[in-house]
């Protein structure tokens, strides 16, 4: 990775921070809710108060005790709803603690996880470097890699020639089977041993023949025939030919890692990184999980839950009769001053009311907002964590300010995808060492077998053979891989010990 450049890893505590910073917001909200739920439960209470003793007071002809009886009944049963609700608030509260505390835990793993893998690369990359040099050295690998790389590009031509003479034959072929006059002396065997007949017939099938140019057709209807039977077989040879000498050369790559401890390191870092694989997929899994939770909890501070449904229709009787309105009126055509003042409290208990509602809305909103800026900033953060852009290996330009984009998103100036193009489009990986200067950055190391084995052959096959090479490559990759699974050797990977690209 260049000097001048900013480290993946640094780019990712950024967006935790940022992680932990709506976080934050979001508790905030709630801890708001929460305290305005209080405020707006003790307004409920002191107007129902109001409303009974306004109600024994300008209604006499109604049994006070009734009255008393009827409000204190309801009451109990509002308490009894709310009771239940404030339960089930506090169990996915302690629910949401154990998400928090399970993504802490999550987290904290993955960290250690990606400082063993990345330790595991460094020392792949280490021994690669060593078999590399061993490789290039060995006179037997040298000699076996030659031949089987002209091999390869005999068994290449082979193959083209095969497809050309396929081609011509499934062109040229049904001609000669449909003329009448060919199958006619084709089918009599004429011009051959066993041509029989005698006197006219044979006279007359000679001037078919010379007609016809008969001798020269049958020539190019035999090699259309049989040519492409021949070569194929010829192809079979040629590539069992090239299968063993490359057997011989990746044996002794085998030999090479077992000796330096490559195949060890590699074994072990896809045990790591299939281990770190399924930690980023829990983290995702549980981060949904938490956000479920948290718009159940949203759905309990609304409007729209059993509780509150189970409320409005336990109040709607007792209240039907006691509205503000009528209330008001009465205590106007009563000339004692007593009903007023308890009319005045009601009526000013239901504007804050009012107002408590309005705020109620505000809040929820807000808490919408941040929940959802919390589910995006840990959507983006999951698609850093499987992109690998936290590995060694990954890095962004020095100007590069993560700080800013996610204050842009914070503040609600640009969305998560705006977000993930910034910082998809900045980052990049450093190259392999087999990759890196002086040798050619257009070789493209692309499938799932031995980079180390590709880059000394494409050194061997120099300008005249690079193209065997690769297709040598390609064409063993399925059957060694199929042949280190028999053996229990770890396989070849393209993507390196993970999904990603950073290990």
């Amino acid at each position: 990775m260049s000097v001048n450049a900013r480290s993946g890893r640094s780019v990712g505590h950024a967006i935790q921070q940022a992680v932990s910073g709506v976080n934050n917001h979001l508790l905030e909200c709630q801890s708001a809710m929460n305290q305005h739920e209080r405020s707006m439960s003790e307004l409920v209470e002191r107007r129902g108060q109001s409303l009974l003793h306004l109600a024994q007071h300008y209604l006499p002809n109604i049994d006070q005790q009734t009255i008393a009886g009827s409000f204190g009944e309801v009451r109990n049963q509002l308490a009894d709803i709310l009771g239940r609700k404030q339960r089930h608030e506090r169990e996915i509260e302690r629910t949401l603690q154990a998400d928090a505390a399970e993504e802490s835990r999550l987290e904290t793993e993955l960290e250690e996880i990606t400082e063993r893998l990345n330790e595991k690369v460094a020392r792949r990359e280490e021994l690669e470097k060593v078999v590399a040099q061993r490789l290039e050295t060995d006179e037997e690998f040298q000699r076996l890699s030659k031949e089987a790389l002209i091999a390869e590009k005999e068994l290449n031509r082979n193959e083209q020639r095969v497809a050309e003479i396929q081609s011509e034959a499934a062109e040229k072929l049904p001609s000669y089977e449909k003329s009448r006059l060919f199958k006619y002396l084709h089918d009599r065997a004429y011009g051959t041993s066993e041509y029989m007949k005698t006197g006219l017939t044979k006279t007359l099938d000679g001037w078919v023949a010379k007609m016809i140019k008969y001798p020269r057709a049958r020539r190019s209807y035999d090699f259309l025939r049989v040519t492409p039977e021949l070569v194929a077989q010829e192809v079979i040879r040629r590539r069992d030919q090239f299968n063993g000498l490359m057997e011989q050369v990746e044996a002794i790559e085998d030999r090479y890692d077992d000796e330096v401890g490559l195949t060890t390191v590699m074994r072990e870092g896809q045990e790591v990184g299939d281990r770190r694989d399924r930690v980023v997929a829990a983290i995702s899994n549980q981060q949904a999980l938490t956000d479920k939770h948290r718009q159940e909890l949203i759905t309990l501070e609304g409007s729209q839950n059993e509780y509150y449904q189970e409320a409005v229709s336990r109040m709607k009787v007792f209240l039907s009769n006691l509205e503000d309105w009528r209330l008001e009126n009465a205590s106007r055509s009563t000339p004692e001053p007593d009903d007023d003042e308890i009319v005045a409290e009601i009526v000013r208990l239901g504007k804050e009311l009012n107002e408590n509602k309005q705020e109620a809305s505000k809040l929820t909103h807000e808490h919408q907002v941040w929940r959802e800026r919390t589910s995006d900033l840990q959507a983006v953060w999951q698609q850093f964590h499987r992109g690998d852009f936290d590995s060694s290996r990954s890095y962004f330009p020095y100007d590069f300010s993560i700080e800013s984009y996610l204050e842009e998103f914070v503040r609600g100036r640009i969305d998560r995808d705006q977000l993930w193009s910034a910082i998809r489009s900045a980052q990049e990986f450093a190259p392999p060492w087999y990759d890196q200067p002086p040798t050619r950055r257009d070789r493209h190391y692309q499938g799932d077998f031995s980079h180390v084995l590709m880059r000394v052959l494409l050194d061997i096959a120099g300008q005249a053979l690079e193209n065997a090479a690769r297709r040598g490559m390609q064409r063993r990759s399925p059957i060694r891989q199929e042949q280190r699974r028999q053996k229990g050797r770890p396989g070849f990977s393209s993507r390196g010990f993970t999904d990603g690209r950073g290990f």
